[in-house]
């Protein structure tokens, strides 16, 4: 987790907290609908404006955070509520003894577990399986980012 700090006096209530997961992505259809002028977020874009929170209303949870990353031997990882699922070591460097990408999605209750510590992928099959189709569904391969692991995943 990385905390975020926001101060808007008379608007976002002091010393409020709040656990809502969010992503950079975010960012502009929240300060697009701060500013009123929530018509203006592009087509196409994912992010969830976060405005309600920030203003000290309801909303609903985010449903997932997804990332994939080809540097670092090449990772992908989704947030879902209290689960995050990763898989690295997608895209070995060349001079590494094991080439083989690796697979395997390793699972972690957050809430639990914060230092992601305990692979608990081998309990609970069913959020293994749910968070793999959402990851395959979330990838595209990108010519100038490949990971040729996930490329041929969907």
């Amino acid at each position: 987790r990385v905390p975020c700090i926001v101060r808007w006096p008379r608007r976002v209530p002091a010393s409020t907290t709040s656990d809502r997961v969010t992503g950079f992505e975010d960012w502009l259809p929240t300060l697009l609908e701060l500013a009123r002028l929530a018509d203006r977020v592009p087509a196409g874009i994912d992010g969830i404006s976060f405005a309600p929170t920030l203003l000290g209303n309801t909303q609903p949870e985010r449903q997932f955070l997804y990332r994939e990353f080809p540097g670092y031997g090449g990772q992908q990882m989704i947030r879902a509520g209290p689960w995050k699922a990763i898989r690295q070591n997608l895209a070995p460097p060349r001079n590494a003894p094991d080439r083989e990408p690796d697979l395997r999605l390793r699972l972690h209750h957050l809430e639990n577990d914060p230092g992601e510590a305990v692979d608990v992928a081998a309990d609970h099959p069913e959020v293994v399986a749910k968070l793999d189709r959402r990851m395959r569904e979330q990838h595209t391969a990108s010519p100038d980012f490949p990971i040729p692991a996930l490329d041929g995943m969907k």
